[in-house]
């Protein structure tokens, strides 16, 4: 039986668009780390998968502007933040994340000679782009792990006051609330410290590809690179486990 509900949540997970690219992006990152230095025949040939997977992700992504459009509209491009430096910073990274995909799509039209010109700058560019968009993503956790403690603390106080009120009645209904607030802001406070983690394990992985000289670039290793994408991508599961029911 748990054989069974195991393999349902598996085939949940692949029959989504998102969970199938989730663990496309693991199979890259552990056949990069096999793969390693690619010294030897078999290193080669996980390597080979590697880079066929990774091309996989990207023929995928030719198809995510307009998702990514319809989720932008949704949340007003990050307008409908309540706090200013959380919308500002929302707004941004939506921008950099709808300017990813028009700058891959160019590189690799012109990668497979589609259309004229170096790939070069327009891999940098999607590069730059999706690091400076990780850097957004790790400020603005900090940032909401920040406000949720100290909307936390005012709780607790609040609490505490209630208690010494004496009025009993009162008390137990507003301690009830505050308890209700103080277990959904505990799952905010995970879910932006579980993103946190995810953001910093990619954005060491696109520095470490972006050209020689700027900060660590090209100073960790191939297998260092699929450990710590492993990483991320772990993340990433565990955050949005279990997938969603099939209908």
């Amino acid at each position: 039986m748990s054989f069974v509900k195991n393999l349902s949540s598996l085939v949940s997970l692949l029959e989504t668009y998102r969970g199938r690219d989730r663990v496309i992006r693991m199979l890259t990152y552990v056949a990069m780390f096999m793969g390693s230095n690619g010294k030897t025949p078999g290193q080669m040939k996980w390597k080979t998968v590697a880079g066929e997977l990774g091309a996989c992700r990207v023929i995928l992504r030719l198809f995510d502007d307009i998702p990514m459009l319809l989720m932008n509209l949704s949340t007003g491009f990050g307008l409908k933040e309540k706090r200013p430096l959380i919308r500002i910073l929302s707004f941004l990274s939506s921008i950099l994340n709808q300017g990813f995909y028009p700058t891959e799509h160019i590189a690799w039209l012109r990668q497979k000679k589609i259309t004229a010109g170096e790939p070069m700058p327009y891999l940098l560019l999607g590069l730059f782009i999706w690091a400076f968009s990780l850097i957004v993503e790790i400020i603005k956790s900090f940032l909401k792990i920040h406000y949720i403690n100290l909307q936390s603390a005012k709780l607790l106080k609040q609490k505490e006051l209630d208690r010494s009120s004496g009025d009993e009645d009162v008390t137990s209904s507003q301690n009830a609330e505050i308890k209700k607030t103080l277990s959904r802001l505990s799952n905010e406070r995970r879910e932006a410290g579980l993103l946190l983690l995810q953001s910093c394990c990619d954005f060491t992985n696109a520095v470490s590809w972006m050209p020689p000289g700027f900060l660590w670039a090209g100073s960790l290793s191939p297998r260092i690179n699929g450990i710590v994408g492993m990483a991320a991508t772990v993340l990433m599961f565990y955050r949005n486990w279990p997938p969603p029911k099939l209908s």
